[in-house]
């Protein structure tokens, strides 16, 4: 049992249990993408400074994020969802800190990765 297993409701689904799931997948709105890639770059962050409530709210509905004591932060399954998110999707949508956090993670030391014109991944 997770420590974090009381706050996901019971029936929700839940990426612990299962294959890793594509991000593009997921229907998560633009809202609660936003504070998925803002509370993977930043940590738990304060409701004063949360770019989006209902984004919030999404991602604590679908079991990705909690919300205790006026602060949000990923769920295991939101930090790994936020992790394997398709590196070409977040440098087209110019999400900068987060696209270079999963690169970081995702390419050894000494490895770059650069894109070419067409969005794709190049070594």
């Amino acid at each position: 049992m997770m420590p974090t297993d009381h706050l996901v409701r019971k029936g929700a689904a839940t990426m612990r249990d299962s294959q890793p799931m594509i991000a593009s997948k997921l229907e998560l709105s633009p809202c609660a993408v936003s504070v998925l890639g803002q509370l993977f770059v930043e940590g738990p962050t304060s409701d004063d400074n949360i770019t989006s409530r209902a984004g919030r709210c999404d991602l604590v509905s679908a079991g990705l994020a909690f919300h205790e004591a006026g602060l949000s932060s990923l769920t295991p399954d939101g930090e790994r969802l936020a992790m394997e998110w398709d590196l070409c999707s977040l440098y087209a949508r110019r999400d900068r800190r987060w696209y270079l956090k999963v690169r970081s993670i995702a390419c050894p030391l000494g490895a770059a990765v650069s894109h070419s014109e067409s969005g794709a991944a190049v070594r």
